[in-house]
Parts: structure tokens; C-alpha cells; sequence
């Protein structure tokens, strides 16, 4: 078998003669990260049962979610010391395999196949085998990582603790009490499939008893080396019964539950001494001996065979006392192996727990009732053995003695510290006990509280049933109130329904801010503890709660399932107003107000809302948020910080990864998922709380996650994992940073399971910087941080790609537009005998020099002498205005051009006559022949144009009629008003001056006539 669930896949065996090449994976850091969490103090216990709860000499141990917590009492001080193994921890020494393991494993397992996990638990392969498997990091899911322990046992010398866990490959692990708090077992050990629900040691401490839960059958007694702790298969059977507890008595071995009393003979004639091992995953040489089938009898019952047997605990090697759920107390007594079971008296309630002290037997009830017995009569089975009935308990589900005290557990999940009498020996029920308090309920929240407050707490927490208490860094309680509820029934359902979900508290604490199921806001003052107001907010669930406050400003703001967001401020009488509804398309997920001018709020309709606070003038009571940004999301959110800055915006999405906003020009300026050390599997973050970098420390992003039941911590400029810590082992419901007076941080965090767990933060690390940026992978993932890149061209864009024009360059043209003329169709010029030009001039113009490539289109004389029928296009067809040719989004990018080309050329002629314009504003003289010659190559490159568009339909009209328009009509207009200026004296002999309306015509300025007559 093999020693950890770790040990189950080996590419290369350990003996082979080649050495491994594994393919690492390129976000494997180069060694393990330093712990940057560490628990320190435990709240609550999820203890419902005798099998939680073991005491030995002063010392006393339960469970806690996933760990187990170890109290050591010395007189009216105790401590705590904590014993958890994460789910891939190594342990000192390996278990043996069993004879009739196979060679090698056969495949990968599966989720809920237990043969496969069996037989790949039997491989006989090292852990070093393991860690070098490239396929490691992808046998365990987040999911199956999570554990809970669910039984314990304390050695009677008070060595060794053994806990069972349940969970995907549940394990029984065995530590040495001799350490403070330690994350090392002694043993792993991993033969039960679905879950452990008893663990047990014999009374000399040389046996242990695990026994796996009704699904998975199996009774396994491990021979434990006293000196090392290090266990070895002795003895196994089958046992399907539904088992409520486990004890030894004697040699023997007892199991109880419902209808079930059953006694298992452990032979200790044929075991041998288990073999130390030098390493781990090492497995021994020597061959194994037979191993004999553990052998049991079942107990008769007699008239009691429908009861439940709850609970049982040991008088001396042959006698134990048995209790069941209906209050039957029972002798048990195997003098002379014959196993009778005699029922003594009836306690009168349900009976959960008993524990013997010298000559005195105490019962516990689940209604709180507290009995004690003489065990001298009890053992004469007389029925008037009854000393004392005490009902002052609010239910107890565990009890135990030390050495001087006495131990219980109660239905709150209180676990309380009583005296004993020095004088009778007898519990002191009178004096006040020490108290190591819980939540009664599950805890729905967790915050911090800011000092100076005046209960001088250090955090907060609540219930669904109403409860919040005031707690300091100790786990102490320093103050607690409970909210009324409205009651609300419906017809479906009989019981209420409404419970508090939130609590938010301002600035010392001097208001408490709750919401509730029925969406129902109050605010209550503490000093009083009376409600000042009470709104119905919401339609349904109130999701979340935010306040703001500052010296003039008080403003809290909520968002519901009914997908609105309302916001709240105090007015300058006291009186808490609302002032506004925003309303949303989807649920609104969390809402903040960083500011006092600003609101945030996202919804899962994948978007970021920003509003601004305004005030009306002169009446700073009227406010109102009126939206100024949108921005779209990747995924839906589920959570959202503040930087450190107050300008960015930490966004956790439900695809795995965070993202941060710049709020001053809404763009992405980081994004990283949110992985674990080995780069591979990623959670989604929730509970976001973020810090700046100081002298000793790195900025740090801290939140947690339900996909694996963690803590995490992260650098929020790179996305660097830095750390993560379990122990909760339901939903995670709240984290809290508490930053102390001596610069120390503690994190807290409350969970389903009733449990709250204080952690100390550690950051101050000289070699932080080389720990988080060795790796050469992990400087790559800077870049696939980074946004990807977004480039989509507009049609406009892609046009001009497709038709390149040279209109783009009258974008830097500055002379005002001018009004535009009508003007007839070119048919209509082309028949009259003024207009009319030759065609071989046509030809000798410079159209010559336009390229050869273009189709050509020859009309007819005949359609050049009579106007041909309107077109349909003509007739709507408006001229294009200037700007509109100007704008942008028709410029042509020059890098694209070829040098030499058509539109290289026409782009120097552009700049030219753009040139050309500008100096004739000025006043130096200019010849009459040079003027008629750039009249008349003006005329000629007009008609060139307009032959190019009738024979190409690269060209579009709309362009064709802009050029024309601006480079024919605007430089003529321009020319002929430079020489009435330079010539007045005879102005009236111009020869060409009236020539504008006679010059040949184009196809372009005659479509641009035609459209604008029409």
C-alpha cells in the first residue's frame, strides 16, 4: 500500500535503470513557496459526537473544520495547538504494502471509483517518483482536495493523535503530540474509500482501530510502533453497519450503532514487529506473513434489538456501560467471553454522550440534561443507582475530564472549561466556567472593525438566525446583540423563511447596518442597540452592503436580487433618507462607493457601471448619481476592490481571473488567472481586499475561493501566486483584514461549517523579491497577462483600402467651403456647339499618362449628341459636402502606397497644388502666359479625370464629384480672382475669364450638375 494518496502513479519505476526525464511543466516554480499564512487561533467546532472528541491527562482535543484542535489547560489559562496535513502532504513513515497488492498500477482513478483508487493506493512507488511525474499537477482536481476530519483519538500515555478524514481519498493520519502545531503526519494512511467514522486506540496505546463509513465497510486494526508511531496492517473485516461510536475494552474491540452491538477479538499470538523505514515509499524486503481475518461476534439484544446505540464508554477490561438514543443504559459484561448485555435503568432523555470519573458516571443529554450514576450500584445493575439530575446545558453532544477538570461540548458550538470540587471530587456547576465560545449557526459573514470602538473589538461576525458578536484577535467575546427579524411565512413553506445575510458597520462602530432575506434594510445604533430606521430596499435578497463616511458625508448603498441598487445618506437633521433607485438589466453582483462623488457597481450582465454624486446648489441634503461610464466585462463578476490608488479597480471574474481597471480612462491595464503554485489549475476569487507595497512588505491581493475551500494570496501587479492555506471545510463566508498596532496583519475568515479561523500574515521576507521573480516562465506570463490585442477596421477603413482616392488629401485643405452651384448634365454641354471638344484633343491630353491596365469604354457619337434617359440614381443623388470628403475615415495610410505608382503621383500632385494655393495669397507678380498655361492644363486634367471614371470603376462618383469640385472649380475661382487683382486696368479684355461655364465638362462635374438640379 501506498503511504499517501500522492503515491499513485509512477512512469518510471524506482528500480529502473534509466533515470527519469519528466516534462515540467513551464509554470512549476523552481522550490516549494514559503508559508506566508499561519492559523493561530480557532473559533467553533463542528463537534456533533462523542467520535470528535477525545481527553487525555490536561489536554483535550476536537475537530474544526479541516483540522484538529488541541487545548492544553493549565488552570484558568489554556492554549491551542492545531494538527492538519494538506491534501499532498508527505508523511515521516510509509505503511507496507500488502501481500496481494498488485506490481503496478493499472490506470488513472477516478472520482468515485474506489477498486481503481485501491489499487494504485498499493503501488509500492516513492514519493519522489511522484513529484517527478509530469502528469502530477493533473491528478488532483481543487475539489478533491478537500477534506474533513470527522473523528479523533488521543493515545492514553498522550503521544499520538490519530484523525480520520472524509473526502476524495480519505485519509487516517497519525501526529506526535511531542510538536506545537505541525502539517507532518507520522502516518498516512489511505485504504478507505469513501471516509473514516471512528478512529480508536487499544489501552496500550500499541493498536489502532479505523473504521470506514457504512459505504465503504472496512474495520482495519494498524499495529503502531510506541517509540516511532509508525503502523502496520494486522488485522481487517467487513462491517456494513451504520456505527455510531467505538471503544476498546481491554483487548477486545466493540462497535455500536443502530441495532448493532458488536464485539472483535484482536489475536495478538502471530504479529510481528513492524520494520523502521529509512525512507519514504520504501517498502520492506522480507516476505509478509499469512494475515488472519479480524474475528467478531455480534452482541444479542434481546428486547432492545430496534434501538440506536448512541454512545459507550469502558469501566475495566471486561465491563463497559452502553447507552442509545431513547435513554437505555446497559451493562455490558464479557467476563468469561460471554457478551451479555443487560439494560440497567432509563435516563428519560436522549442520551449523546457518557464518561466515568472514580465512582461517579455522568450522562449528557441532547435537551442539556446532565445525570450523574454510582457505578458500584450501576454494576450490581440496581436501577436506583441515580444521584443527581441537572438541566442547565443548551444540549450536549461531547464530555470528557482532565485531570482537574471537567470538558463539554454543547449545541452551540461552545465548548466549556468546568472546576472541579478539590473537597468531593464532584463537578463545581456553580462556579463559572471557561469558555472557549462558537456560533450557535453557521456563520453567513465576517468583518473587520476598525479601533478605537468602544467594546474594543477587533472584528465582527453573524448568523442567519439574527446573532452578531463583537469578537478580538483571541477569539474572545467582547460584546453581541441580535437583530429582530420580521417573520414571513408562505403557504408552501411552514417554517419562516428570513434570516440576516449581511451586517455592515460604520466607523467605530456606532452604527450597524443589516439586510435580510425579505430585502428588508435597518440601521441600528449600538449605544442603544435600538433600530433608527427600517426600509424595505428590496424585493428579495439583499446581496450587498457598503457605507461611506466622512466629516459633512454619510451614504450607504445596497443592491438586491431585483436588480436595482439603492442608495441611502444621512441628512444634516440625523434622518437616514433615500435619495435614489438605480436600476440594472441584470443582478447586480456588489456595489461600492470609494468616495464621496462616486458609485461603482457591476452586474452579471458582464458590465461596470460608474455613477457620479452630485449635490443640488445651495441644498447639499438633495443628491443624485448620474451614470458617466460603462465598461464591458470578459465574464461575469463576482467581486470587486478599490486599489490602493483610489484610481484602479480589481475586478474578479467567474472565468478565473482578475482584471484591473483604470476608472480615469476605463482601459484594462492588467489581467492574470488566478492560479495555483503549479501554474496549472485556476478558482474564481471572491472577498477581494488589496494593499500597497510599504518599506518591508509587497503589495499583496488577498481573497478567497469556494472551488477548493482557500485562502489566497497574490501580487497584484504581476499576478504572481504568493500563498494559500485550507481549513474551512464548507463554503467560505467572508475574510477580514485586521491590521494591528505593531504593523502585523491577521486575516480571518468564517465558513459554513461554524467555524471561525484567525491567520497571521507574514510578508516581511528579505528574499521575497528573488522568491516571486526567479522563474523564467513566470516573467513570460507578463505578457500573456497583458489584454489581447484588438484591432477591427470599420467598413470605411476597409474601403479605402479596396478603393484608394485621392480626395483623402484635401483633409488639409483650411479654406472655408464654399456654396455650391447647379449645373446641367454633361450630355445636355456635350451637344451644343460651344462646348463641344475634339476628340483627338482628348486623347493628346494627359489622360495618356493614366494607367493601361483600366478598362476602357468607348461611347458613341450619338450618345455624346442627345441626352440620354434620367437615371434613377441621378435623380436622388445629392453632392457630397465638403466635410464629409474630409473626414478621416477616407484617409489612405502612405506606407501602403508603392513609390512610383498612379497614386503616388496623384498624392504629389495634391501637395503640389496645395502648395501652389497657399502662395497665392501673397502679392508677387505673375505672367498672363503662365497663367493661361495652368489654366489650360487645369481643363485638360479635368477631362482626363472625368474619362478615367466613365472607363474605370475603381472610382466612386462621390469622390470623382468632391475632387472635381474642389480642385477644378475652387483653383480656377482662385486664379481668375488673382489676375481681375493683377490686371484691372483691363479686366474687361480677359479671354478667358468667362470661360468657367464653357470649359469642357467632365463625367464627374456633370453627374455633380445633374444631381444638383434635380
Amino acid at each position: 500500500m501506498a503511504s499517501t494518496p500522492s503515491n499513485r502513479l509512477k512512469l518510471t519505476p524506482s528500480n529502473s535503470p534509466y533515470l527519469p526525464h519528466p516534462a515540467r511543466s513551464p509554470y512549476r516554480p523552481k522550490g516549494p513557496v514559503d508559508p506566508r499564512l499561519s492559523l493561530k487561533r480557532v473559533v467553533g467546532t463542528n463537534c456533533a459526537s462523542p467520535t470528535g472528541f477525545d481527553t487525555v491527562n490536561s489536554s483535550f482535543a476536537y475537530i474544526a473544520g479541516g483540522a484538529v484542535v488541541v487545548v492544553d489547560v493549565d488552570g484558568s489559562e489554556y492554549t491551542q495547538r492545531f494538527y492538519r496535513a494538506r491534501p499532498t502532504a508527505l508523511p515521516i513513515y510509509s505503511t507496507p504494502p500488502l501481500p496481494y497488492s498488485p506490481s503496478t498500477p493499472s490506470q488513472t482513478p477516478k472520482a468515485n471509483d474506489s477498486r481503481n483508487r485501491s489499487a494504485l493506493r498499493e503501488s509500492t512507488y516513492g514519493s519522489l517518483d511522484w513529484a517527478e511525474s509530469p502528469t502530477s499537477s493533473k491528478t488532483w482536481t481543487s475539489r478533491e482536495r478537500i477534506k474533513a476530519a470527522t473523528c479523533l483519538a488521543l493515545s492514553k500515555e498522550g503521544k499520538f493523535l490519530a484523525v480520520g478524514e472524509t473526502g476524495y481519498a480519505p485519509r487516517v493520519l497519525i501526529f506526535s503530540l511531542e510538536d506545537n502545531s505541525s502539517d507532518t503526519p507520522l502516518v498516512s494512511i489511505s485504504e478507505h474509500t469513501y471516509g473514516v467514522k471512528a478512529v480508536a486506540w487499544s489501552p496500550d496505546s500499541k493498536y489502532l482501530a479505523s473504521l470506514g463509513s457504512a459505504n465503504d465497510g472496512f474495520l482495519y486494526i494498524w499495529r503502531i510502533e510506541t517509540r516511532t508511531g509508525a503502523a502496520k496492517l494486522f488485522q481487517q473485516n467487513r462491517c456494513t453497519s451504520y456505527i455510531r461510536g467505538m471503544i476498546w475494552v481491554g483487548s477486545n474491540l466493540i462497535t455500536l450503532g443502530v441495532r448493532h452491538v458488536k464485539v472483535w477479538r484482536v489475536d495478538d499470538g502471530q504479529s510481528t514487529s513492524p520494520v523502521k523505514q529509512k525512507f519514504t515509499g520504501e517498502s520492506s524486503a522480507a516476505p509478509q506473513p499469512h494475515q488472519k481475518t479480524l474475528p467478531g461476534r455480534n452482541v444479542l439484544l434481546g428486547n432492545m434489538i430496534e434501538a440506536t446505540f448512541s454512545c459507550a464508554t469502558a469501566i475495566d477490561d471486561t465491563k463497559a456501560i452502553v447507552c442509545s438514543e431513547t435513554g437505555d443504559v446497559c451493562l455490558f459484561d464479557d467476563t468469561d467471553k460471554q457478551m451479555k448485555l443487560t439494560n440497567v435503568l432509563e435516563s428519560g432523555f436522549v442520551t449523546t454522550c457518557v464518561t466515568i470519573r472514580g465512582n461517579v458516571v455522568y450522562l449528557g443529554g441532547k435537551s442539556g440534561n446532565l445525570t450523574t450514576l454510582n457505578l458500584e450500584s450501576f454494576v450490581r445493575c440496581d436501577s436506583n443507582c441515580v444521584v443527581t439530575n441537572v438541566a442547565s446545558f443548551g444540549g450536549l453532544f461531547a464530555m470528557g475530564f482532565l485531570e482537574e477538570n471537567m470538558v463539554t461540548v454543547d449545541a452551540n458550538r461552545s465548548i466549556h472549561i468546568w472546576g472541579l470540587d478539590h473537597s468531593t471530587g464532584k463537578v463545581d456547576l456553580e462556579s463559572h466556567p471557561i469558555q472557549i465560545p462558537g456560533h450557535q449557526d453557521p456563520v453567513l459573514g465576517v468583518e473587520a472593525l476598525k479601533r478605537p470602538n468602544a467594546p474594543g473589538a477587533d472584528f465582527y461576525s453573524w448568523s442567519g438566525s439574527g446573532q452578531v458578536i463583537l469578537w478580538d484577535t483571541d477569539g474572545k467575546i467582547k460584546s453581541s446583540f441580535r437583530v429582530p427579524l420580521e417573520e414571513a411565512c408562505f403557504d408552501e413553506e411552514s417554517d419562516p423563511v428570513n434570516q440576516l445575510t449581511l451586517v455592515r458597520a460604520t466607523q467605530g462602530g456606532k452604527f450597524f447596518v443589516t439586510g435580510d432575506k425579505l430585502g428588508i434594510v435597518k440601521i441600528i445604533d449600538f449605544s442603544t442597540l435600538q433600530c433608527v430606521s427600517s426600509m424595505k430596499a428590496h424585493a428579495s435578497d439583499c446581496q450587498f452592503i457598503t457605507t461611506y463616511e466622512d466629516k459633512t458625508k454619510f451614504i450607504i448603498a445596497t443592491c438586491g436580487r431585483d436588480r436595482t441598487a439603492q442608495l441611502f445618506h444621512k441628512m444634516a437633521g440625523g434622518e437616514f433618507e433615500h435619495f435614489q433607485t438605480l436600476e440594472f438589466a441584470a443582478r447586480v453582483v456588489q456595489v461600492l462607493v470609494p468616495s464621496a462623488d462616486r458609485v461603482i457597481t457591476c452586474s452579471l450582465d458582464r458590465t461596470l457601471q460608474v455613477h457620479d454624486l452630485v449635490t443640488k446648489e445651495g441644498d447639499p441634503d438633495v443628491m443624485a448619481a448620474i451614470p458617466s461610464k460603462t465598461l464591458p466585462l470578459k465574464a461575469s463578476p463576482s467581486s470587486i476592490t478599490m486599489g490602493s490608488d483610489g484610481k484602479s479597480l480589481f475586478v474578479a471574474l467567474l472565468d478565473r481571473s482578475v482584471c484591473l481597471f483604470d476608472l480615469e480612462n476605463g482601459k484594462v491595464s492588467n489581467t492574470f488567472k488566478c492560479t495555483d503554485e503549479s501554474g496549472v489549475e485556476s478558482v474564481v476569487l471572491d472577498s477581494l481586499t488589496a494593499r500597497p507595497a510599504t518599506d518591508k512588505e509587497p503589495a499583496f491581493l488577498l481573497g478567497i475561493s469556494n472551488t477548493d475551500k482557500s485562502v489566497r494570496i497574490y501580487d497584484p501587479q504581476t499576478g504572481t501566486f504568493l500563498d494559500r492555506e485550507w481549513g474551512h471545510t464548507e463554503a467560505i463566508n467572508g475574510l477580514a483584514l485586521i491590521e494591528e498596532d505593531n504593523s502585523k496583519r491577521k486575516v480571518v475568515t468564517a465558513g459554513s461549517d461554524g467555524t471561525i479561523m484567525i491567520w497571521e500574515m507574514d510578508l516581511q521576507d528579505p528574499s521575497w523579491g528573488a522568491a516571486t521573480r526567479d522563474p523564467s516562465p513566470i516573467k513570460d506570463s507578463f505578457t500573456v497577462s497583458r489584454p489581447t490585442l484588438r484591432r477591427v477596421l470599420s467598413k470605411a477603413e476597409l474601403a479605402e483600402f479596396q478603393r484608394s482616392s485621392p480626395s483623402a488629401s484635401g483633409a488639409g485643405r483650411r479654406s472655408p467651403p464654399r456654396t455650391l452651384t447647379k449645373r446641367r448634365s454633361i450630355y445636355n454641354l456635350a451637344s451644343t456647339p460651344s462646348s463641344k471638344t475634339p476628340a483627338p484633343s482628348l486623347q493628346t491630353g494627359p489622360a495618356l499618362s493614366i494607367a493601361e491596365d483600366t478598362p476602357t469604354r468607348r461611347p458613341s457619337a450619338d450618345s455624346r449628341c442627345a441626352s440620354p434617359p434620367a437615371s434613377p440614381k441621378a435623380k436622388v443623388r445629392r453632392q457630397p459636402s465638403l466635410p464629409a470628403l474630409n473626414s478621416a475615415k477616407t484617409r489612405s495610410t502612405n506606407n501602403l502606397r508603392a513609390f512610383g505608382s498612379l497614386s503616388m503621383a496623384t498624392e504629389q500632385c495634391c501637395r503640389t497644388l496645395r502648395a501652389y494655393r497657399k502662395k497665392l495669397a501673397s502679392t508677387d507678380p505673375i505672367s498672363q502666359d503662365v497663367l493661361a498655361e495652368l489654366d489650360q492644363e487645369l481643363r485638360l486634367t479635368a477631362v482626363a479625370l472625368g474619362d478615367r471614371a466613365t472607363r474605370s470603376k475603381a472610382m466612386s462618383d462621390h469622390m470623382l464629384n468632391g475632387l472635381l469640385d474642389q480642385y477644378s472649380e475652387r483653383l480656377v475661382a482662385m486664379l481668375d480672382e488673382k489676375l481681375r487683382l493683377s490686371y484691372r486696368s483691363t479686366s474687361d479684355q480677359e479671354p478667358e475669364s468667362p470661360g468657367i461655364a464653357k470649359r469642357p465638362g467632365s463625367s464627374g462635374s456633370g453627374a455633380g450638375s445633374s444631381s444638383g438640379s434635380t
